[in-house]
């Protein structure tokens, strides 16, 4: 008796723990958590519109105007283990019409970067990289001539110039959103791919000739950052120095500071510096402040 009671225990005991362990597998096969992708992906597309009309007899004063800019920044990454690629795309493009006047471009950048590197340490890489910088439509120069009539000249367009650099290096990235990478062997091309351009010898590359080659360093820093929930500050600065010649050295610096209103409204303030002595003796300048849609995917 004592046998069968003891046998009777334990069989009751083995059928209720295995109950238990059946009730208990749904709950740790959800608590699993799925494998990492080693991608990541962020497109962001915006639009700005502006426009102003005024009757013939509007005391007020003013002329019929409209202008249009986009602005498409998208980024792809990978990373496993010490290797990473990351891919950076920026577009922009405006242009305003006045009436009597011709449209005018107020932004035109084409903008890509692509990285490879190899974690050395916790906060820095070595890394091949290159990117290419030129425009989308040409660039016109305007004035009048002795009549008051307007008159235009074609000083730059697609290709012309157009800058293609290829380094290796190191990268310092002390935080997610900032990072610094020094080329230390850069080897740039600069095409001028339009006759006029290239026969009068513009942007640094020899009369008749479309391409000049440079060998030297390059310096490129970004900065991504949300300030807060609704605002985002983006900067990027651009430097090549010519080993040949170190008094030819470029900088451009990028600056876009985008404000959420609401989930689709944004508003956005862009900046651009830019020193060339092969474009011209003195800093330029441009900047852009607009309102429009952002959708992020």
């Amino acid at each position: 008796m004592k046998t069968s009671w003891i046998l009777g225990l334990l069989l009751t005991a083995t059928t209720v723990q295995g109950q238990q362990e059946k009730m208990l597998e749904p709950a740790i096969q959800d608590s699993v958590v799925p494998p990492t992708s080693p991608w990541e992906r962020k497109l962001e597309v915006g639009f700005n519109l502006n426009q102003a009309s005024f009757t013939s007899n509007w005391k007020g004063g003013g002329t019929n105007n409209f202008a249009l800019g986009t602005i498409v920044s998208g980024n792809l990454a990978y990373k496993k283990e010490k290797f990473s690629w990351v891919n950076d795309l920026q577009l922009q493009y405006g242009f305003q019409k006045n009436q009597g006047q011709s449209q005018r471009k107020t932004q035109d950048l084409v903008f890509i970067d692509s990285k490879a590197g190899y974690q050395l340490s916790e906060k820095f890489n070595a890394f091949g990289a290159a990117n290419f910088v030129s425009q989308f439509a040409p660039g016109v120069s305007y004035g009048k001539d002795t009549f008051g009539v307007e008159t235009n000249s074609i000083i730059s367009r697609w290709m012309a110039p157009a800058y293609f650099i290829q380094s290796l290096g190191f990268q310092y990235k002390p935080v997610k959103y900032f990072d610094v990478r020094l080329g230390i062997l850069a080897l740039r091309e600069t095409f001028v791919l339009d006759n006029n351009l290239s026969a009068a010898g513009a942007f640094g590359v020899d009369s008749g000739k479309t391409v000049n080659v440079n060998v030297g360093y390059q310096i490129l820093a970004n900065f991504d950052k949300d300030l807060t929930k609704n605002i985002n500050l983006k900067m990027r600065y651009l430097s090549f120095g010519d080993y040949n010649d170190f008094s030819n050295t470029n900088h451009r610096l990028d600056f876009i500071l985008t404000a959420q209103v609401t989930k689709y409204i944004n508003t956005n303030f862009t900046a651009v510096m830019l020193y060339d002595r092969n474009q011209d003796a003195a800093v330029q300048w441009s900047q852009v402040l607009s309102i429009g849609l952002l959708f992020r995917l």
